[in-house]
């Protein structure tokens, strides 16, 4: 199994060089996802494992997996209808 075999919508790397970074391409991702779809945020930051379901939670967004896979960790948020 591989990321490419997750079916998402919008896919987006969310790895960057601060903090700021992987929240704002996050949310300009967001912008364009429609409500019950996937995006599939992926990062080579182990940070955002704590961080990701925080932002989810504060958007009121649905995290419906997350993990590591082909080196990247990867985070499959939900917009819900």
């Amino acid at each position: 199994m591989s990321l490419d075999s997750i079916p998402c919508d919008i896919f987006v790397d969310i790895s960057g060089t601060d903090c700021a970074v992987p929240s704002s391409r996050l949310n300009d991702a967001l912008e364009a996802l429609l409500p019950g779809q996937t995006l599939m945020a992926v990062s080579v930051k182990q940070a955002l494992q704590c961080d990701i379901p925080v932002f989810c939670r504060q958007r009121g967004l649905q995290l419906v997996d997350q993990g590591e896979m082909d080196e990247m960790f990867y985070f499959l948020i939900r917009l819900d209808a």
